[in-house]
């Protein structure tokens, strides 16, 4: 069976009008210890950075992104590395992805195509909400993330 087609431009409008809604408020680096990165990444070697990046919204929806980072990818600390992510404050995911284009070259291709990752996951959230699909918040247990992250960064 095919799906009525008003009820696919309900959806398609509905997602629309979510994704116009929505602003970033929120996003959080959580880079992990070795423990955690053992348990995620097995066998990664220690000369690369394991994490989580998250982005929240308005609407309570969270986009989220594992990543392994060489070290060498990192100029400088990690803050440093993470501090650029700041500007999409306050952007709606599809500014955000725009600004990410604008910005891929001064980035790096890592950086951009995590955030350009996080914010697909984010869209992919949008739509099962506004399909009425019930999307589950944060990833586990918040306490034990940062019990296990050696760097936690928030804008």
């Amino acid at each position: 069976m095919y799906p009525e087609p008003l009820s696919v431009l309900d959806k398609e409008e509905c997602t629309t009008k979510l994704t116009q809604a929505c602003k970033i408020t929120r996003i959080e680096c959580f880079r992990f210890d070795c423990e955690l990165s053992d348990q995620l990444q097995p066998g990664h070697s220690n000369d690369c950075h394991c994490g989580l990046l998250t982005i929240s919204t308005n609407l309570g929806t969270n986009g989220l992104g594992e990543f392994v980072i060489p070290c060498e990818s990192l100029k400088g600390d990690f803050v440093q590395w993470a501090i650029v992510f700041q500007k999409l404050k306050g952007l709606t995911p599809e500014d955000g992805l725009v600004y990410i284009h604008q910005k891929e070259v001064a980035w790096g291709t890592v950086r951009a195509h995590l955030m350009k990752s996080v914010l697909m996951d984010l869209f992919d959230k949008l739509e099962h909400s506004a399909a009425g699909k019930k999307e589950r918040s944060f990833p586990g247990n918040r306490t034990y993330l940062f019990d296990h992250s050696q760097t936690y960064i928030s804008f």
